[in-house]
């Protein structure tokens, strides 16, 4: 029987995050754009940046502002069927909203490069 993925483990900057169930990841690649001229759809390619979107929990001892939108840094997702991806040049898009509802944060991290290693 083949194995799906369960869980995705996020690590920022070298800090690993719990992270909510319905974290998600797109890899960078190129992505097809449809061109309509006259009659006839035509396609072109365009680079797509990847993204990972994921709810990490604010635990007692961290820090929020770990978070603010900055520099690039390196993100890491590892799935529990044993792949991982590691993200070089990642960076925050937008400061999260945390929630008193267990610290949930939802997070939105994108990048242009990546290494994949199972």
């Amino acid at each position: 029987m083949a194995v799906s993925v369960g869980i995705l483990s996020i690590w920022w900057k070298g800090v690993q995050y719990d992270c909510q169930k319905g974290s998600s990841l797109r890899l960078p690649a190129m992505r097809n754009v449809t061109q309509v001229a006259g009659f006839s759809a035509h396609r072109s390619r365009q680079f797509q940046q990847g993204q990972c979107k994921a709810t990490p929990l604010l635990l007692e001892g961290q820090s929020l502002s770990q978070f603010n939108p900055g520099d690039e840094g390196e993100l890491q997702v590892v799935a529990d069927t044993g792949q991982s991806w590691v993200f070089p040049d990642a960076y925050i898009t937008d400061a999260p909203t945390m929630t008193d509802d267990g610290g949930k944060m939802p997070i939105t991290w994108d990048m242009s490069t990546f290494e994949e290693i199972s």
